[in-house]
């Protein structure tokens, strides 16, 4: 595919770059979860059991509190940030722990479930920080590692290859914005009741939930969208350091970078998934003598069961994007040889951790060559059985159309001439719906 000046990822630097990511409890998914949990318990114990009113409201019964809603957007918002917006968890953590704390400090020593509803929140946003610091490392270490493995050498992007940064975040970003604006349009409403109340305590409850739910929603959208936006900017803004690795698909449609495609014990690494507005197959043909066949050096395989060699573009760790470039092999039905040409797949980088795949075994190129030979006979066959199928049926619908339950009253007159209309006997092959069918109205 591309010249030897391109390193390979060695199975111990591989294995370097995962050891310096986070620990498995404190990941994106899982920790958000664990996460997300911890903040439910909290508002059990801090609304549903304390003896208060209420721990994020006065308790006195004079209305909405205002100055204390800030803390439970964020503290809801936390779990969801951690998960795609890490940097946005410090600011968030620091806000609520504060405020938190100055709350327990305040609170009577009796009413033990809003302490341990506070101190529970004190642990959410100990962990958020953490975590996210962590995962920020992670990262950086990471992307060093991917560079030095790639050498001093950076590559520009192949021929072909789809530009991501048209419209990767883009839809993130306005739904994020469009759900931010009906949130503040909902909290509006619920303030300005409670100003023009007269004095009267009003009750906001309904429009501050309505709110955090939106709020969150959208500032998570945003935040995600502008940082997809951000990773694949930075693709196309230089040149970029290259890496020969192996891929693996999943049964699941996930496609895992891996250390290379020889080793079977080489372990799934990190995951992307191809769409097809990003995947462009074939772009390129490799050269006058690429070609599939015994002996060569080349032999395809099931993506499905043992790894493809390519070339990867890009830095490599969560939320970046990078370009995969790989052999792509166009065959012949009735040709035992194949041309070889280049596909190019752009993607952002997945977070995920579990893949559910073990060790591969390499299958015999013959094998597989004979293999794709009667799968490619098979789906021959199948199709002209359905062509054979499809010419009988329209024959038939030929021989015997259909006629109008009417008879030949005066309703049989127009559908005559809808039918001739529609070109005659040759209707069942060529109207299709822009007639609404032949068989009358």
């Amino acid at each position: 595919m591309t010249g030897g000046s391109i390193a390979a990822w060695s199975v111990a630097d591989a294995e370097r770059w995962r050891r310096a990511g986070v620990p498995m409890v404190l990941a994106p998914v899982l920790g958000g979860w664990i996460l997300a949990a911890l903040v439910v318990t909290s508002y059990v114990l801090l609304f549903g059991l304390s003896s208060a009113s209420g721990a994020w409201r006065d308790g006195l019964g004079g209305g909405t509190d205002w100055l204390r809603y800030p803390g439970v957007v964020l503290l809801t918002a936390l779990p969801l940030w951690y998960r795609y917006v890490p940097v946005a968890v410090f600011p968030a953590a620091l806000f609520v722990a504060v405020e938190t704390a100055l709350l327990a400090a305040r609170t009577d020593d009796t009413d033990r479930q809003a302490t341990a509803g506070y101190l529970i929140v004190l642990a959410v946003c100990a962990i958020a920080v953490t975590g996210g610091g962590l995962r920020l490392r992670a990262r950086r270490r990471q992307r060093a590692l991917v560079l030095a493995a790639a050498g001093v050498r950076r590559f520009p992007l192949p021929e072909g290859v789809p530009e991501s940064d048209g419209h990767r975040g883009h839809a993130q970003v306005y739904l994020g914005l469009a759900l931010c604006l009906l949130g503040l349009a909902v909290l509006t409403d619920g303030l300005v009741g409670d100003l023009t109340s007269g004095g009267v305590g009003y009750d906001a409850i309904g429009q501050q939930r309505v709110c955090v739910v939106l709020l969150v929603a959208g500032t998570t959208f945003a935040g995600w969208g502008q940082l997809a936006y951000r990773a694949a900017r930075r693709l196309y803004e230089e040149d970029q350091p290259a890496l020969i690795v192996g891929v693996r698909t999943g049964a699941d449609g996930r496609h895992w970078v891996c250390a290379d495609a020889r080793t079977p014990s080489a372990p799934p690494l990190i995951s992307y998934v191809p769409r097809g507005r990003d995947t462009r197959t074939p772009t390129r043909l490799l050269g006058s003598g690429s070609v599939y066949a015994e002996g060569n050096g080349h032999h395809d395989i099931n993506p499905r069961h043992e790894p493809f060699e390519a070339v990867l573009y890009g830095t490599l760790a969560e939320g970046d994007e990078v370009v995969i470039e790989y052999a792509y092999a166009r065959y012949d039905l009735h040709q035992a040889t194949g041309r070889m040409y280049a596909a190019v797949t752009t993607a952002p980088l997945r977070p995920d951790r579990h893949h559910g795949l073990g060790v591969w075994k390499p299958v015999d190129g013959a094998t597989r060559q004979r293999e794709r030979l009667r799968e490619a006979r098979e789906r021959a066959e199948r199709q002209r059985a359905a062509d054979e199928r499809a010419m009988r049926e329209a024959e038939e619908r030929r021989r015997n159309p259909p006629r109008s339950s009417s008879g030949r009253s005066s309703g049989s007159g127009k559908s005559s001439s809808h039918y001739s209309s529609c070109g005659g006997s040759s209707c069942a092959s060529t109207c299709g719906s822009s007639c609404g069918g032949c068989g009358g109205d």
